[in-house]
């Protein structure tokens, strides 16, 4: 799945942190695509791919981490992804991409390896 964030402070934090440590995010349930919103809801991922993004400016966002999926937590109004940093990006590796939607967690792109909102994931 691809989970957006707008403060840059979380990159920061991503940074500092770097491979092997723990992190989650929280989006209100409205910032979840739909579709995605209802394949966790019924059936969640025990791990899998997470790809973090930083919209730097409107319609566009900085792809600059990659996790792994540790545990998703639902409340009455959000959710909480936890997930493992595998890698923080810079330089040449961050990959700049429209980012045209509204919602800040979407599914996979579609040839994305090992998502965690792949069908195949228990």
């Amino acid at each position: 799945m691809r989970l957006a964030v707008k403060g840059a402070w979380v990159l920061e934090n991503l940074r500092r942190l770097g491979s092997g440590a723990f992190y989650h995010l929280a989006y209100a349930n409205t910032q979840v695509h739909p579709d995605l919103f209802e394949r966790l809801k019924s059936r969640p991922p025990s791990h899998g791919r997470v790809d973090i993004y930083w919209i730097a400016r409107e319609g566009f966002a900085l792809h600059f981490a990659v996790g792994e999926v540790i545990a998703i937590h639902w409340f009455p109004e959000f959710v909480r992804v936890h997930f493992m940093i595998l890698s923080v990006l810079d330089g040449d590796t961050v990959e700049s991409i429209p980012w045209e939607s509204d919602y800040m967690l979407l599914p996979s792109k579609p040839n994305s390896e090992s998502s965690a909102d792949a069908p195949d994931v228990p």
